[in-house]
């Protein structure tokens, strides 16, 4: 049986009996010919499989004789030779004299024109479908048996394609019943009366070119034979237009039509039918700025994660449960790229199958910072320096911690990996509730386990977690945001906060409730048969079959509140010594952790929902917006706006539904349509940190990402969600204007306005995250004055060239104040978040924000000061107070005296020039930047686990990263720019 063995054992057994045919000795029954699965029309083939001839094992044929009732025995086989279409190829080919004479020598002349098979090998407790998948390709030319298997065996790369939970369910799910469409009317001695479905068959396959073309093998071997020659003999003038050449149809029409422009359009043609990807450049040689600047030095070579097809969690024999991974997802929800399998999710600009944007749920989410979460190498850095802080913090005498080490790691790791190993680390504590011999820690060592491909590998001692890690690497996956579970009315109408002040009847209770309960990743699961989403009316028994789950709509799926889960943080401050802040120590859970004084670590959410784009819709505010209208936007457009489409409209699914050819024993068309809808909502769900992306879409062995999208086939993923990023930051993060107030000869007095434009803080979400303005006097070219100008390291300058001191955060006093007025290139508005630990040094540590130093990002539009919440009781304030800015001083035009802050900043620029340029025609130029890695945070990470392995595999990735010609050269990302020329 296939669990008996790994995969690969399985297969080394399975492959070569296919491939010497040996299933044709034991008289199973099997089609009465070679048959299509769909049209053939102008070249194209419609088919939901190539063309196929079945073969069916007892088990199969009795259930089959049974009328399909009870279940197929385990070890029954559905064997399926593919051959390419059409079919009527192989048909014709059996009516040949000689064919005729020895029905012998057909079946084994046919037997060589088997392009590969496709096989159901039943096992009903490998998984909810209860079906082994596996598709094997017969030998290439001059290949053996042996050489064949090996070399599949090898590029075992996809474990999709030969797998329980396999992508085939996309369209067997449809069956009415056993996940197959078998009918008795398409094999040999049954039902004599019945033919096989047909097709619409035209000629253009007809195609002599076939048998010399060596894509075409093994039709190849047709090559010599008289009879079948005269097949497909027919000259391109006699078959269909639209079968010939796009370049050969063009040759002709401006034959007879000349025009100027024929070569340029011709030529135009042929590009579009050539494949001709650009050369990859050569990423080996270390980025010298980044280098030289940290003195790294002796950097091994990095860990790689498994590869995204190891992650690999299948619903089992009762269903699935609380988590499963993506790939059971992607079958359905990944799109398809153009004819011939058909058009979802997809927004194609060009002739080839896969040319264009992969829109579909899978496709946006798994190259999204939440698709990545799991592998992120920053964020492993980070968490290694934090069991590092914590390393450190036991050595200090008197100890801030207030548990054991190990207590305090265990409490740490997981709550970070409740969102960045959602799924392994929640199934992990799951499982270890009714199995007492696991140990619900998790280890982030489970991150690099994988299960077992063949006997000789070797099992780890920790092996028997592999699922969890399997799970982790996912990051936040389909089956976090679809179990969330919005609280129910009752919860929150009977819950009774400590005290009576806490929450008071202004405030909504539901917010207070989410906020008290259900932050800092802890959302409500829903049970494990239900999966959550937008809508109401959807085909649910293709996903219930061959997952044992039922989606359901409800209203929380497009809630802010729900993805104020996981972006709105509430951490222990180790080392504070005053809790200034109860009630939010009071939500912690974890009693490791309830025992240190908390602040909001990230405040996304909050953030939000004190704007004015979290206005009551019902009240008719016009600015409202949703997390999910910005982040899962309802239209696309691409960078170079080639492209643009609003509404966007699709089905959200591809399932063997009406618009396939015609198959028997299929479910009723009631059960698999999925209607066309106006509201389909994109899975971009992307901020701007587009460092990690490239890193990504740069080293993707090391990260363990397939670059080449399974469903479509396009390889533009991480290109797409870098022009999302670009998009958001050109479009819906800021406008930046620039104004010269005074010039008097050689000085000059200008003012820079930025708005923020988000429906949240810019920057927002973890602390280290900075944006700046480079404010520049430019001479033509030559730049004369700068404040904000970086190394191509990204580190700040100053008016010598040289990094400023306050790039690294070194002493307590190197940090650039919040300005209202600059006088000095040394001084730069710098928009951000700053704190320090205990011994007031500045830390980028989560759990370590003991004193809070600045915080003048710029406030959303409506934003008001915590104390407005009063009236709403001390909870709200308490969470609130994480909006409010510090450090700004009186600022009047940063902190509006009004009621609802304006959401913007502005900046007087005091500059004295040499007096050369007093009467010099010049300009002024600011642009606003943001950096995802400012300097300092690198600096830190090198200070706190340099030897760490996930810190020398960031450390490897940042200094090979090539950002030359990309929008984040010099390691930043340009927002907004704006100019004028002085007189």
């Amino acid at each position: 049986m296939p669990r008996s063995l790994p995969v690969q054992n399985y297969e080394q057994q399975l492959y070569p009996w296919l491939m010497r045919q040996e299933y044709k000795a034991l008289g199973w029954h099997r089609d009465k010919e070679v048959r299509d699965t769909g049209p053939y029309v102008n070249g194209d083939y419609y088919g939901t499989h190539p063309a196929v001839r079945i073969f069916y094992s007892p088990g199969v044929m009795k259930w089959l004789e049974n009328d399909r009732q009870g279940d197929i025995p385990d070890g029954a086989m559905i064997i399926k030779e593919m051959y390419l279409p059409p079919a009527v190829i192989y048909q014709e080919l059996e009516q040949d004299p000689k064919y005729q004479k020895s029905p012998k020598q057909y079946e084994k002349d046919l037997g060589e024109l088997i392009s590969g098979w496709t096989v159901m090998v039943r096992d009903q407790q490998g998984s909810k479908d209860g079906w082994f998948w596996t598709g094997p390709n017969a030998p290439k030319q001059g290949q053996s048996i042996a050489e064949a298997t090996k070399a599949q065996l090898d590029d075992y790369s996809h474990p999709l394609y030969s797998s329980f939970g396999d992508m085939c369910l996309r369209c067997h799910a449809s069956a009415e019943s056993g996940f197959t469409f078998s009918a008795l009317s398409n094999i040999k001695g049954m039902e004599p009366n019945q033919e096989p479905i047909r097709f619409l068959v035209d000629p253009s396959w007809r195609n002599p070119a076939k048998l010399t073309d060596d894509d075409y093998y093994p039709l190849t071997k047709l090559k010599g034979n008289a009879f079948a020659e005269n097949l497909f003999g027919l000259t391109p003038w006699q078959r269909p237009w639209a079968s010939r050449p796009p370049e050969e149809k063009a040759s002709e029409y401006f034959a007879s039509n000349p025009v100027d422009l024929a070569p340029m359009l011709l030529s135009h043609m042929r590009d579009l039918t050539e494949d001709s990807p650009l050369p990859e450049e050569s990423l080996s040689s270390a980025n010298n700025a980044i280098t030289s600047q940290f003195k790294m030095a002796g950097i091994t070579s990095p860990r790689a994660f498994p590869s995204q097809w190891a992650d690999h969690v299948v619903a089992g024999p009762d269903g699935a449960q609380a988590f499963i991974t993506s790939d059971n997802c992607l079958g359905c929800h990944g799109g398809l790229g153009g004819n011939p399998y058909g058009l979802v999710m997809f927004a194609q600009t060009g002739p080839a199958y896969g040319e264009g944007y992969n829109l579909s749920e899978y496709g946006e989410w798994r190259w999204s910072p939440m698709g990545l979460a799991g592998r992120d190498p920053i964020f492993h850095a980070q968490l290694e320096s934090e069991m590092a802080y914590l390393e450190m913090d036991a050595k200090r005498m008197p100890s801030p911690l207030k548990g054991t080490l190990v207590e305090n790691k265990t409490a740490v790791r997981n709550t970070c990996l409740s969102c960045h190993g959602a799924m392994g680390q929640r199934q992990l504590t799951i499982d270890a509730e009714k199995d007492r011999t696991l140990n619900p820690d998790f280890q982030v060592d489970f991150f690099y386990l994988s299960t077992k491909l063949n006997l000789k590998e070797k099992e780890p001692e920790n092996y028997r977690y592999h699922e969890y890690g399997e799970l982790a690497r996912e990051g936040i996956s389909c089956l976090v945001c679809h179990r969330i579970k919005g609280p129910s009315h009752q919860q929150v109408e009977n819950w009774q906060p400590e005290y009576r002040d806490w929450v008071t009847r202004k405030a909504d209770k539901s917010l207070a409730y989410m906020l008290f309960h259900n932050t800092t990743g802890r959302f409500i699961r829903g049970e494990n048969e239900i999966l959550y989403g937008p809508f109401d009316d959807v085909a649910t028994k293709p996903m219930a079959h061959s997952l044992g789950l039922t989606p359901e709509g409800q209203p929380y799926t497009r809630d802010s509140q729900m993805c104020g889960t996981c972006h709105t943080i509430n951490l222990p401050n180790i080392g504070a010594t005053e809790d200034t802040f109860p009630i939010l120590t009071a939500a912690e859970t974890n009693p490791a952790l309830k025992v240190y004084p908390h602040s909001i670590e990230q405040a996304t959410f909050l953030e939000w929902q004190n704007s004015i784009f979290a206005a009551n819709p019902d009240k008719k505010k016009t600015e409202f917006a949703s997390c999910q209208d910005c982040h899962m936007p309802n239209a696309f457009q691409n960078f170079e706006g080639s492209v643009n489409i609003e509404p966007l409209r699709s089905q959200i699914a591809s399932i063997q539904d009406v618009n396939y050819p015609e198959s028997e024993h299929r479910l009723p068309n009631s059960d698999i349509t999925v209607p066309l809808r106006e509201n389909y909502r994109r899975h971009e769900l992307v901020g701007l940190n587009v460092f990690m992306v490239e890193m990504f879409d740069q080293f993707p062995e090391i990260l363990g990402v397939d670059k080449t999208d399974p469903m479509t086939s396009a390889t533009n993923g991480a290109d797409l969600a870098v022009e999302n990023m670009l998009l958001q930051a050109k479009m819906k993060t800021a406008d930046l204007k620039v104004d010269v107030l005074e010039r008097n000869g050689n000085t000059l007095r200008a003012r820079v306005t930025i708005r923020n434009k988000a429906g949240h803080r810019f920057p927002s979400g973890v602390a280290f995250r900075r944006a700046f303005i480079e404010f520049t006097v430019l001479d033509g070219e030559t730049s004369i004055w700068s404040s904000g100008s970086t190394n191509q390291a990204g580190v700040i300058i100053g008016g010598d060239g040289k990094p400023l001191k306050t790039e690294f955060l070194s002493s307590p006093d190197d940090y650039q104040p919040h300005y209202q007025t600059i006088t000095s290139q040394d001084q730069v508005q710098i928009y951000e978040e700053l704190t320090q630990n205990a011994q007031y040094e500045f830390t980028t540590s989560f759990i370590h924000r003991v004193h809070h130093i600045k915080d003048n990002r710029l406030l959303p539009k409506g934003w008001r000061k915590s104390e407005h919440f009063k009236n709403q009781g001390e909870l709200m304030v308490e969470f609130m107070e994480a909006t409010d800015p510090l450090g700004v001083g009186d600022d009047p035009d940063y902190q509006d005296q009004g009621k609802r802050f304006p959401g913007q900043d502005a900046v007087i620029y005091e500059v004295t020039l040499p007096e050369k340029y007093s009467s010099s025609a010049l300009n002024v130029r600011a642009r606003l930047y943001y950096q995802a890695i400012p300097p300092y945070w690198i600096k830190q990470r090198l200070d706190a686990a340099p030897n760490g392995e996930a810190t020398q595999r960031l450390l490897h990735l940042i200094t090979h990263l090539d950002l030359n010609n990309t929008p984040m050269e010099s390691w930043k990302l340009k927002i907004q720019e704006a100019s004028l020329n002085l007189p």
